[in-house]
């Protein structure tokens, strides 16, 4: 008899009831296989987000490329920065978001062709929007922006349809935070779009800026960096950073925010420099949630970890100095400082945080990843962009334009040796001491219990 026919049903089973009894049970199978199929399968879950967030991290990489090229083509400074910012920025957001959800929450990855909806969304809309601006086209801006928008909306209902499906909660505070950066950052493209169809005005100009800058990217690197500093260090999460105090942290950084949009858009005087001095604040104790590094930490991450601890300081210094700006009626997130912000802030956190990511989602085992490790631990790409952070802060060009160069160049040179395909692993004889360094665990970090 084959394996699945059944024997013949006597008494009861063999009657009208039985019958149909049959035919649900096989139309409930069919359905659960049909299911089984459609669903991402958890086991699969790290190979498939990994090369979901490789497939982003590339075109990240290729904005992060034209916003440079552009900086040498474009004599003004939008151009540069909505690629850097919107581009880059925004897709290593999307993919490392999603990847970190994925991983804390031990959540089964999204189905591919949803997540390749979002990216593309991200990558023409981003594009979009800088082609219009700069052929001066703003029916082609409002477009592509509105697409860049549903891109972040779909980002959010990503997130949201990982983290459901995740038997883990210790790490929800900070897809609480993606999910509150996402919000901040529809704000920040929606009143781009509206600036688009009708005139900008400077309070606008502004709300967008701070909606974009301290909503979309600040709230995002701020609910990450205590986790993510843990892995970089290879470390255990601080024994006094709990749910309870991410929390809260991160309700006082929208309320910030929010109020700083909501004030500089209805141009409120007072208001939005003491928003953006609590925004400040709020900094700080995020960096004190971050976990002290041992010498023996600090030695082996090096550059990795130093950038996100600096980059974190510079991030601070340049919204305290915009608090002063917006104090003293200056246009908030206009001049020098908001290059520091993007380049000694963003910059810096976002190249210490690929120097660890990129040997790790090449993955290949332990050689592999240690030589990964190896080729992205740059002390002279650290040294160029705290330079430049210093040099554009007190208005020292030449000696900046110098340094930002120097750090391209190291970082492009590093990270074109690491690649962003994924190694085959090799074989190598199972160790009984050391950190685990397989694909899985490199990116979640101990907790204290």
């Amino acid at each position: 008899m084959s394996p699945e026919a059944s024997p013949e049903p006597s008494g009861d089973d063999a009657g009208p009831t039985g019958a149909r009894a049959r035919t649900a049970a096989r139309t409930t199978a069919r359905t659960t296989a049909r299911s089984a199929r459609d669903r991402p399968d958890p086991a699969d879950r790290v190979r498939r987000s990994h090369a979901q967030t490789r497939t982003t991290i590339r075109f990240a990489l290729a904005f992060f490329a034209a916003a440079a090229l552009a900086a040498v083509w474009d004599h003004g400074r939008w151009l540069p920065l909505h690629l850097f910012l919107a581009g880059g920025v925004v897709l290593a957001i999307s993919g490392v978001s999603l990847m970190l959800t994925v991983t804390w929450s031990a959540a089964p990855a999204p189905p591919d062709r949803w997540v390749t909806i979002q990216r593309t969304l991200i990558i023409v809309g981003a594009a979009g929007v800088g082609i219009g601006r700069t052929a001066d086209v703003p029916a082609v801006v409002a477009v592509t922006g509105t697409a860049f928008l549903l891109g972040l909306l779909a980002l959010a209902g990503l997130l949201a349809w990982t983290i459901r499906r995740g038997p883990k909660r210790r790490f929800d505070a900070a897809v609480a935070a993606y999910l509150a950066a996402v919000a901040a950052g529809v704000v920040g493209v929606g009143l781009g779009v509206t600036m688009a169809l009708d005139s900008p005005t400077l309070p606008l100009r502004s709300a967008h800026a701070t909606a974009n800058l301290l909503g979309l990217v600040g709230l995002t690197i701020g609910g990450t960096l205590p986790f993510f500093a843990a892995t970089v260090g290879r470390s255990k999460m601080a024994r006094h950073t709990t749910p309870r105090r991410l929390a809260v942290t991160l309700a006082w950084q929208v309320a910030m925010v929010a109020a700083a949009v909501i004030s500089l858009a209805l141009d409120v005087a007072t208001v939005p420099s003491v928003t953006l001095v609590g925004y400040a604040v709020g900094i700080l104790v995020i960096l004190a949630w971050m976990p002290r590094p041992t010498r023996r930490q600090w030695t082996w991450a090096g550059p990795r970890l130093v950038a996100l601890w600096l980059g974190g300081f510079w991030w601070c210094a340049a919204v305290v100095a915009t608090a002063v700006d917006a104090a003293t009626g200056t246009a908030v997130l206009d001049g020098r400082w908001l290059v520091v912000m993007v380049l000694a802030g963003y910059g810096q956190i976002a190249w210490g945080s690929l120097a660890y990511l990129l040997p790790m989602l090449r993955g290949g085992g332990p050689d592999q990843l240690s030589d990964g490790f190896a080729t992205t631990r740059s002390w002279p790409g650290l040294v160029a962009i705290n330079v430049a952070g210093v040099a554009v802060a007190v208005a020292v060009t030449p000696v900046a334009v110098a340094a930002v160069a120097v750090w391209l160049l190291d970082a492009a040179v590093r990270a074109a040796r690491v690649g962003t395909r994924r190694a085959e692993r090799q074989a190598t004889e199972p160790s009984s001491t050391g950190p685990s360094t397989t694909e899985t665990s490199t990116i979640r970090p101990s907790t204290e219990e």
